[in-house]
């Protein structure tokens, strides 16, 4: 999401210095229906007028045309797929597809006057003078507003190469929202996205007449406008074919026969399906009424079955983007998740523990669910990574090999969690605590072990792209504080400092280093040579996450310091 957002904001300062970003919705761009109504078109109309509009409109032909955004060649299904949830902070709503509700945004006369744009930040609605609880906004508003009028010298401030702070960036990502639904209202949006002839000119060889496939577009969208659904219709079919056919880079010709996968991938979203057998299984493995009715042989069928769409989409994703699935924060997110059920898989193996099995099966799906249900914050896209990622030998050695340790921390932390919940209601048993902590131990070596092995290929890969091993950037130092802070617990647990109970406790407080390393030098510190992992959004959930766990360490000390202690 931050690469679609960096470059929509580009876009955004390109167009304000040929002035179109102060160009109003006008009845010459846009005719106002209010016009030919005896009825003034209210924001509420306006919305009903685009549902109905959009929900006239077959999507099942123009879905699977070839279009370009963000440097990659993807089925037109992606691509509104992720202009909508740009612009509307969802995939879907309103009854609408992803597809409907673009079409409508493009061709529909209601629909700048309908409140489709959201506004993430509560603040920045104040400062517009909207009401805190008014979530969504028309173009219209928008464009009456100060919004423009704020961005523009934070779009200066960036030119000057001055660092945006977060108020910043959520003034940029309103503006750049409110210019795209501009530029898609405008119909400017849709045939500069699948016509490819840009591709393979400079700017100043892109001339104004249009090609056959431009003008296409153009046809196809005028007759949405004058709801000529079935001439539309016809012509989306013979639009999803010249778009294929059209002369396109070999960069990008590869894409032209993956379309039809990646919209099936996106429809049945596998790692969604996966987050449900995971929680599924969980509840089998952890009620006692049914974990008593499940044999061994039964429980690795719930493996399998979790694992398998996993799997399915993990290897789907290298099939469409040709490199390592963990080029972003949802893909080591998927990763971890993966991770972790292949290492309980592992344990259940050696040790037969079908509870230890629930509790893990409840971390990865909710892991997994988490990770489906924020694409604002961890993005599902799959456009192209930046130069110095370009290289499948060391994303599949390095990148994998770190992010894969964190799922054996992770086993470790869900282990330590449960014990601390288990000793603050007293239903630990001694033997659990034993078998738990004999689990947990053999996570945090491997893990460490991954780690440590991760950060030298890191390394490695840094003296062949950078010329130097070791730089203490942000992103190398947090990883090297993680991994000597679990290894702090292995000397400690060597010598004879910590108990079993008191390993198990100090778990998650370790984990918490992995959490700053994973997540906080990416999305908080944004800082170092790194730089292509940044992001932004997911801190209160994280602050939240950490709160709790602070806060159950605490209660957990204090049961163990008054009410005794437990092995």
């Amino acid at each position: 999401m931050n690469q679609l957002l960096n470059f929509l904001v580009t876009v955004s300062i390109f167009i304000c210095s040929f002035n179109l970003c102060y160009a109003q919705v006008s009845p010459e761009a846009v005719q106002n229906p209010a016009q030919s109504q005896s009825q003034p078109l209210t924001a509420e109309r306006a919305l009903d007028e685009s549902i109905q509009f959009g929900k006239q409109i077959k999507i099942d032909k123009i879905r699977t045309a070839a279009m370009t955004q963000n440097g990659r060649v993807k089925p037109f299904a992606t691509f509104s797929r992720e202009t909508v949830l740009f612009i509307t902070g969802k995939f879907k709503g309103w009854g609408l597809s992803p597809e409907q509700l673009y079409l409508t945004f493009s061709a529909s006369e209601a629909a700048p006057y309908a409140p489709f744009i959201e506004i993430r930040d509560v603040a920045l609605r104040k400062k517009l003078g909207f009401t805190a609880d008014k979530k969504y906004f028309s173009l219209a508003d928008l464009e009456s507003s100060q919004l423009e009028k704020l961005a523009m010298p934070i779009f200066q401030k960036e030119q000057d190469g001055n660092k945006l702070d977060e108020n910043d960036k959520k003034v940029t990502e309103a503006f750049s929202q409110m210019n795209v639904f501009r530029q898609i209202a405008l119909k400017d949006h849709f045939p500069a996205a699948i016509d490819f002839s840009w591709l393979e000119k400079k700017p100043e060889q892109i001339v104004s007449e249009k090609n056959e496939i431009s003008q296409t577009a153009s046809r196809y969208l005028e007759a949405l406008k004058r709801k000529d659904f079935q001439f539309a219709y016809a012509t989306s079919e013979k639009l999803n074919e010249i778009s294929k056919s059209q002369p396109t880079p070999d960069l990008f010709r590869h894409a032209l026969n993956k379309i039809d996968v990646e919209v099936w991938f996106f429809d049945y979203r596998p790692f969604l399906l996966a987050s449900v057998v995971s929680l599924i299984a969980a509840l089998l493995l952890l009620l006692d009424v049914t974990r008593n009715k499940i044999s061994v042989r039964s429980v690795f069928w719930l493996f399998g079955l979790t694992m398998a769409p996993t799997i399915i989409g993990l290897v789907l994703r290298v099939y469409i983007t040709r490199f390592a699935p963990i080029t972003n924060m949802y893909g080591t997110m998927i990763w971890v998740a993966f991770g972790v059920t292949l290492f309980s898989l592992i344990l259940f193996s050696l040790y037969k523990n079908a509870v230890m099995s629930g509790f893990m099966f409840l971390g990865s799906g909710l892991i997994l669910l988490l990770t489906e249900n924020i694409p604002l914050v961890l993005s599902p896209d799959m456009d192209p990574i930046v130069a110095v990622l370009r290289s499948n030998f060391w994303l599949a050695t390095h990148v994998t090999t770190i992010t894969i340790s964190y799922a054996a921390f992770t086993i470790a932390m869900i282990l330590g969690n449960v014990t601390l919940v288990k000793v603050l209601f007293n239903r630990m048993e001694s033997k659990q605590i034993q078998d738990f902590y004999h689990y947990a131990y053999r996570m945090v070596q491997l893990g460490c072990f991954l780690l440590t092995v991760g950060i030298i290929l890191g390394g490695i890969w840094a003296d062949y792209s950078w010329g130097r091993f070791w730089g203490w950037d942000p992103k190398e130092t947090w990883a090297l504080i993680a991994d000597l802070g679990f290894i702090a617990l292995l000397h400690a647990r060597y010598i004879g400092w910590v108990t079993p109970i008191s390993f198990l406790s100090w778990l998650p407080v370790a984990y918490l280093l992995v959490v700053m390393a994973w997540y906080g030098v990416n999305f908080i510190l944004a800082a170092g040579l790194h730089s292509y992992g940044f992001s932004s959004g997911g801190a209160s959930a994280v602050a939240i996450f950490v709160s709790a766990q602070l806060l159950l360490i605490g209660l957990s000390m204090l049961r163990r310091k008054y009410f005794g202690r437990v092995a």
